[in-house]
């Protein structure tokens, strides 16, 4: 699956990842992230519906980066607010799109309260 889906779509107890305060979020990849797990959630949380599926979201706020620099409300979240040339929101869609469209497996481990965000690079 990637990224941008199982931020969406994965849940324990009802609970989404990053809403959860009892697990921490692992990562295990070869190549970084642009941006945390958490700010990847943040986004996500303004663009798309948790839990909904393909065709009641605008897959194009994940996959299209001059569509996210056009069209996205930049001021929703802060790490974005302060993004405010072109050419930085451009850097911003290019980097968001390639972190969200990695292939990615997810384990949950009850044992150690984690959602391991596990990368295919």
């Amino acid at each position: 699956m990637k990224l941008y889906q199982g931020l969406t779509q994965v849940t324990l107890n009802t609970e989404m990842a990053d809403d959860s305060p009892n697990y921490a979020i692992t990562t295990q990849l070869t190549a970084p992230l642009h941006y945390t797990p958490s700010e990847l959630y943040h986004y996500i949380d303004t663009v798309l519906r948790a839990g909904s599926r393909h065709d009641e979201n605008n897959l194009r706020f994940v996959t299209d980066a001059a569509f996210i620099a056009e069209n996205y409300d930049f001021d929703k979240v802060a790490f974005t607010a302060k993004l405010t040339d072109f050419e930085d929101k451009m850097a911003f869609a290019r980097n968001i799109v390639a972190d969200l469209n990695r292939h990615i497996s997810i384990n949950i481990d009850l044992d150690k309260h984690e959602y391991q965000l596990i990368f295919v690079d």
